[in-house]
């Protein structure tokens, strides 16, 4: 977890939850007794983004890779983390006291509805559409108000 989930209320929370929905209970049979992965969160921007890592440990092949790897990082073998997924972006929209009701514990000021935007997408081609018609009667009156003198010559070959 990084930083920022310890400033927050909804935060340190959403830490407790996560702990426990990902989280190994100790002592259970399926356990391994070795961590070969690492679960990251991250909240940054107002989303949570956890990412997955496996914890990949390097040993040198000859002895001469083994000692300037020492005299480089201080040991003779390096550890490194690889993203293996999934990796997903979390939007809090909500959180609730119960499971999927009761009190607000915590609203997102930010969150838009998909709904709100589609609505709002509808709106915005209705007032195109309105202008557009708008602009087709402006033109139209401005044809019939234009008067084009009768030409005087209009009839001599007719």
């Amino acid at each position: 977890f990084d930083a920022g989930f310890g400033g927050r209320e909804e935060l340190k929370l959403l830490k407790c939850l996560f702990v426990d929905v990902f989280g190994t209970p100790r002592g259970h049979p399926k356990s391994k007794p070795f961590v070969d992965r690492v679960m990251g969160f991250y909240y940054v921007d107002g989303k949570i983004w956890v990412r997955n890592y496996q914890i990949v440990e390097t040993t040198s092949t000859t002895a001469k890779e083994a000692n300037t790897e020492k005299k480089l990082h201080g040991q003779a073998h390096s550890t490194s983390m690889v993203e293996i997924g999934p990796r997903f972006v979390l939007n809090p929209i909500r959180i609730f006291r119960g499971s999927f009701g009761g009190q607000t514990l915590y609203q997102n000021p930010a969150y838009i509805s998909p709904n709100a935007m589609r609505s709002q997408k509808a709106r915005d081609r209705g007032e195109d559409y309105r202008d557009r018609k708008e602009s087709e009667d402006r033109r139209k009156k401005r044809r019939e108000d234009i008067v084009v003198p009768e030409d005087p010559l209009g009839k001599v070959f007719a």
